[in-house]
């Protein structure tokens, strides 16, 4: 779970003030594998508002995708939202 969460597999960073295994990271967990499956994975084309870009990092709790456009070449940032509601989302293998 920690892995999934990307958190550092440190057993000192990934335990809670009783000294034990953070609960939390089950808790948790169920909503990191929700909101991968809406996501695209890194390394993916997609088409935003802004033109073809590939995926180069996601915030997955808040549905934040970092998308490098080409023909800007600049990374930007999109919500899920953002991009569903443009009707601009066109997942593709990575190219």
């Amino acid at each position: 779970m920690a892995k999934d969460q990307n958190l550092s597999l440190n057993p000192t960073k990934i335990s809670g003030l009783c000294g034990r295994l953070m609960c939390c990271l089950k808790y948790e967990n169920d909503e990191y594998e929700a909101a991968k499956e809406e996501l695209p994975d890194i390394g993916e084309v997609i088409k935003t508002p802004r033109g073809k870009g590939k995926v180069v990092g996601l915030n997955i709790l808040e549905r934040v995708l970092q998308v490098e456009i080409k023909e800007e070449e600049r990374v930007l940032e999109f919500t899920l939202d953002e991009i569903m509601n443009e009707g601009a989302v066109s997942f593709q293998a990575t190219e």
